[in-house]
């Protein structure tokens, strides 16, 4: 177990197919004409791939969400609704032979507010019920479930395959939830007709994602990406959306009375365990930073993440900058063969690693290019704010400092009055640092919310006016 712990990346001895979609793959084994599709969660970002990927194939497609779709596309019909209301889910299924279920919250905390564990709950847990029973209801034929490599996340696992345990200590509301929802989506397999199995990718990675590429490059253009946690050594699994979306669909394609899916979970990932830091590290470099010598241990960081998350949650802290969950899913190994998604349907990953980076590197260009920036005051008031801080405090702390200011320029600034100040200053920046954060995310800043944080508890009001102003034109 140690040695392969310690092992490089595992590269699955499989050929790359040439094609990116897995349609023109042959394959011996009797597949399903996929009919009328539906897919929930259709606006998100692995919902709206699948739906194009689907309607290019020839499948007329329809997409229920909350939100509607950015782009219109031809042969997909939107229709808005709540996964977390029966009714709406009903009439989406109508018609349709095959439910490609993506919908879900992503809400990675380990400290929920009662109102995040109720919306997590009712998408992740609810919303999975209610596609079952509508789907059931309506005569579908087939439904995919979207689950997630987290829910045997609660030990370090090594090649491991789709017979290990759930977590049986799910620390945070998206595995706890997850784990819910694969269990109520396989358990309905072959009830009232209706096929049922779960994917289970790994962190899902690609052009176009707006959560993590935005945080990447916004570390990086910022200067705060100067070190990487853990030792190096820990291993995990990604999943590019072009794998996963083919996966996905081909899954649904062998999902057959007969075929032995009925039922059954599936790791999809691109078959190349590797370090979080070495996926990144090409693209990072290929933009022009440097990448970190500095590594930070990694039960030091959790522990980090655990009191700031603890703070943020008790007393209004800025939030996070990592959750508990993303320490351990940075710094723990925890990858999965993929060979019984090849037994049972031929599946293999349709886009390498060295193609996949590159498509990013693209994108993260472009991001680069249009990065949000922080608007800064004029040079004049960070020399007199931070100046006449630094003074006050040099001057309430320092005896032989304050000593000689009273016998150079005043003796009516006594030291306890000088120490008052200071201290009600400090606390006034870090309650405006704090009011900025949240004002940055209110209004749609959220690649630079933590920037505008940082500048507004140094600065004060001075950046927190230029902060209101740009929300004022955001709409907030």
């Amino acid at each position: 177990m140690a040695e392969a712990k310690n092992r490089g990346p595992v590269r699955l001895d499989v050929p790359f197919p040439a094609s990116v979609s897995g349609m023109e793959q042959e394959s011996a084994r009797p597949t399903a004409d996929l009919g009328n599709c539906l897919v929930t969660g259709g606006a998100g970002f692995l919902g709206r791939h699948i739906a194009f990927e689907l309607a290019r194939r020839g499948h007329p497609v329809r997409v229920f969400d909350r939100q509607p779709l950015e782009t219109s596309h031809e042969g997909i019909e939107f229709v808005q609704g709540d996964i977390t209301c029966f009714e709406d889910v009903r009439k989406a299924c109508e018609g349709i032979d095959t439910v490609f279920h993506t919908a879900a919250v992503l809400c990675f905390v380990s400290l929920p507010t009662r109102a995040e564990r109720e919306e997590s709950t009712a998408v992740n847990v609810t919303g999975v019920e209610n596609a079952v029973r509508a789907a059931r209801e309506a005569g579908v034929a087939r439904l995919i479930h979207t689950s997630t490599n987290n829910v045997t996340l609660d030990r370090p696992v090594i090649d491991g395959d789709e017979s290990l345990p759930y977590a049986a200590r799910a620390r945070d509301l998206y595995t706890e939830t997850k784990i819910r929802g694969e269990q109520i989506a396989l358990a309905a397999n072959g009830e009232g007709g209706l096929l049922t199995c779960a994917i289970r990718p790994g962190g899902i990675w690609g052009p176009g994602e707006k959560v993590l590429f935005p945080r990447v490059v916004d570390e990086c253009a910022s200067g705060r990406y100067i070190a990487t946690i853990g030792d190096g050594s820990a291993m995990s699994d990604n999943t590019f959306i072009d794998n996963l979306v083919d996966g996905e669909i081909e899954a649904a394609r062998h999902l057959l009375p007969e075929s032995p899916l009925g039922g059954q979970a599936y790791f999809i990932t691109d078959g190349v365990p590797i370090n979080y830091f070495d996926l990144f590290r090409p693209i990072i470099e290929g933009l022009g930073f440097r990448h970190p010598r500095l590594r930070l241990p990694a039960g030091l960081m959790e522990g980090v993440a655990m009191a700031w998350e603890f703070l943020h949650r008790r007393i209004g802290f800025p939030r996070p900058m990592l959750l508990p969950l993303e320490v351990r899913k940075i710094t723990l190994s925890h990858y999965n063969r993929i060979d019984k998604a090849r037994r049972d349907f031929g599946w293999v990953p349709v886009v390498g690693m060295d193609e996949a980076q590159a498509r990013c590197l693209e994108y993260c260009r472009t991001l680069l290019a249009n990065r949000e920036s922080v608007d800064r005051p004029h040079w004049g008031w960070w020399v007199a704010i931070l100046g006449g801080m630094t003074l006050t405090g040099v001057l309430a702390l320092s005896p032989a400092a304050h000593a000689a200011w009273s016998e150079a320029v005043t003796v009516w600034t006594p030291r306890w009055l000088l120490g008052t100040i200071f201290v009600w200053a400090v606390l006034v920046h870090v309650h405006k640092g704090m009011v900025a954060v949240r004002l940055a995310e209110r209004a749609g800043l959220h690649a630079t919310s933590t920037a505008w944080g940082w500048q507004t508890f140094a600065l004060g009001f001075a950046s927190l006016r230029l902060l209101r102003r740009r929300a004022e034109a955001n709409g907030d």
